[in-house]
């Protein structure tokens, strides 16, 4: 079990074998194929970053492109970024209540947020 921090609130977060079940009947999408978003999301973004470095752009100026350009890909990425944190979490503690009302519990999904990537290195660590 690990924890994360998401606007000020800690959480736990954990993985079983049930979680991927859990994920399905809770979402009605396979895990894997939502993991899959994300890779290939992350993949895209360090492609562009590395090209954006090579290129000499400052740091401010790589993440501003990068945001730019990933633009169409961002709703899916949180969107599976969202669902696969909640799974985590309901799977640590069932208790947590449903997706959306703990959605609506969190006040702003910032991209940088360290959180973000430690679900993605956690899910893909314990599914992959």
């Amino acid at each position: 079990m690990k924890k994360i921090m998401i606007c000020e609130k800690e959480y736990p977060i954990d993985c079983n074998t049930f979680t991927r079940f859990q994920y399905k009947s809770i979402f009605g999408t396979k895990l894997f194929a939502d993991i899959k978003i994300l890779n290939e999301y992350s993949e895209k973004q360090e492609e562009l970053r590395k090209q954006l470095k090579k290129e000499g752009l400052t740091d401010e100026e790589i993440d501003k492109k990068t945001s730019l350009a990933l633009m169409e890909n961002l709703d899916d990425f949180i969107d599976v970024i969202e669902k696969i944190t909640y799974i985590l979490i309901y799977t640590a503690d069932n208790k947590i209540g449903s997706f959306e009302d703990w959605l609506k519990s969190i006040p702003k999904i910032e991209l940088s947020s360290d959180w973000i990537t430690e679900v993605t290195e956690f899910a893909v660590d314990s599914f992959c």
